[in-house]
């Protein structure tokens, strides 16, 4: 027995020894599966909501900021815009007082006399409701982006000295580190109280907007990748965008202009094809641009004085039917390098081919026979050239500008001319 036991005891040492001298123990590295993740607050990215500001300069463009109301014949159609140059300063944390200047841009022909003499100085006193309260909850530091109330008053140039005073709701943003966005529905009237003409007196309503470049006293701050805050650069195969509207309403003029637009990318490639509706109703109190000539008696003598403009009641309406081809001309570079997708956001280059229909009726005493009435069917083609970008997933941000061949129908008349548009809206 014994014997057995040692023979077994033998065996067991000769194998254990013999295992480890065959044991082999080897390292590797594998590559790790998972992605780096990126982790982004969009809205402090994007807004700049935690970055303290106490003075803000602006230069942009706003809307609907017009000392003149001008008919649809006369003021562009859909491009009611004024060059904008601004100050605002935050005297305490839920308080801000805005100065600012709206030079209207009425295009190369008219004299910059006339851009002068009906530049809208505008004073703001703002209370920014929620901002006090974001503050101390940590949300947000001093600054200029949140949802204000604001008391303001305004002088329209020397054109026609007629102040306007009323309040505003309104949002600002500030946009990464040197942009802007400001828009507001108001309230307001005239400050003198008219018994006579045709000068808006009554309670009116109105939505205006600016937005631009900006420049303060914050430090840059670092962003992430452009297109990972706002998310453009993610695949988009079609879009519908309904521009917000320009709206005014009351006793002596009414007037609002929308648009909807329909893009489809042309399979994969950086082709689209980009077809838009817009369209404008006007009724009220104008200022024609009709050259006349008025006799005036001072008490000692009858004088004649020329006039560029005349008080006309109006009643139009506008159809403008584009179909725009674009080519997004840095979309395969952008996603070589991998800074772009196959979106719809970038710079384009294409032709616009449109149709336009107005129809419109004015009337008043300084009018040869009192009234007139026209109705055009014109259409323009040219090159086109525009920048878009898609903001997060609902809105979007379309410029561009066209240089046109146009021609009315039914007569021989043509001409040449350029036709920019700016739209901002909600894009499904």
């Amino acid at each position: 027995m014994r014997r057995y036991i040692a023979v077994f005891g033998l065996l067991l040492s000769c194998a254990t020894a013999y295992s480890q001298d065959s044991t082999n123990i080897s390292f590797s590295e594998e590559p790790d599966t998972l992605r780096k993740q990126r982790f982004i607050d969009r809205y402090e990215n994007v807004f700049m909501t935690k970055v303290p500001t106490r003075n803000m300069f602006k230069l942009g463009l706003s809307q609907y900021y017009q000392a003149v109301p001008y008919p649809l014949t006369d003021d562009k159609t859909l491009n009611n815009l004024s060059l904008h140059v601004g100050y605002e300063v935050k005297f305490l944390p839920a308080f801000s007082l805005a100065l600012s200047g709206h030079f209207p841009l009425y295009g190369i022909q008219a004299p910059v006399k006339e851009s002068l003499q009906n530049t809208v100085m505008d004073a703001q006193l703002r209370w920014f409701v929620d901002m006090r309260r974001r503050i101390k909850k940590g949300k947000s530091a001093n600054n200029f982006s949140g949802n204000y109330v604001a008391l303001f008053y305004n002088m329209p140039g020397t054109f026609d000295n007629d102040p306007k005073a009323g309040f505003k709701l309104g949002f600002q943003r500030r946009f990464l580190n040197h942009g802007y966005m400001d828009f507001s529905f108001a309230v307001f009237k005239s400050v003198y109280d008219y018994s006579y003409g045709l000068t808006a007196t009554g309670l009116q309503f109105s939505t205006q907007a600016s937005f631009g470049f900006a420049l303060g006293d914050w430090k840059k701050s670092a962003t992430a990748r452009f297109c990972d805050i706002l998310l453009c650069d993610e695949f988009q195969h079609q879009q519908w965008k309904i521009r917000l509207p320009e709206l005014t309403v009351g006793y002596y003029l009414n007037r609002i202009r929308t648009g909807v637009a329909f893009e489809r990318k042309i399979k994969t490639s950086p082709w689209t094809i980009n077809v838009q509706l817009d369209a404008a109703m006007n009724r009220g109190f104008n200022y024609l641009r009709y050259d006349h000539t008025v006799e005036l008696y001072d008490g000692e003598k009858v004088s004649e004085y020329t006039f560029k403009y005349a008080s006309v009641y109006s009643r139009e309406k506008i159809i403008i039917f584009s179909v725009q081809p674009r080519y997004y001309f840095l979309q395969k570079r952008q996603r070589l390098n991998g800074k772009g997708g196959n979106g719809l956001s970038g710079w384009y280059a294409g032709l616009n081919t449109e149709y336009n229909y107005y129809k419109g009726w004015h009337g008043g005493w300084e009018i040869a026979g009192r009234e007139f009435e026209s109705e055009t069917n014109t259409i323009q083609v040219g090159p086109l050239a525009g920048f878009q970008l898609r903001l997060f997933r609902r809105g979007y941000l379309d410029l561009n500008t066209s240089y046109n061949f146009k021609s009315q129908l039914g007569n021989n008349k043509t001409s040449f001319g350029l036709r920019s548009n700016i739209g901002v809206g909600l894009a499904l």
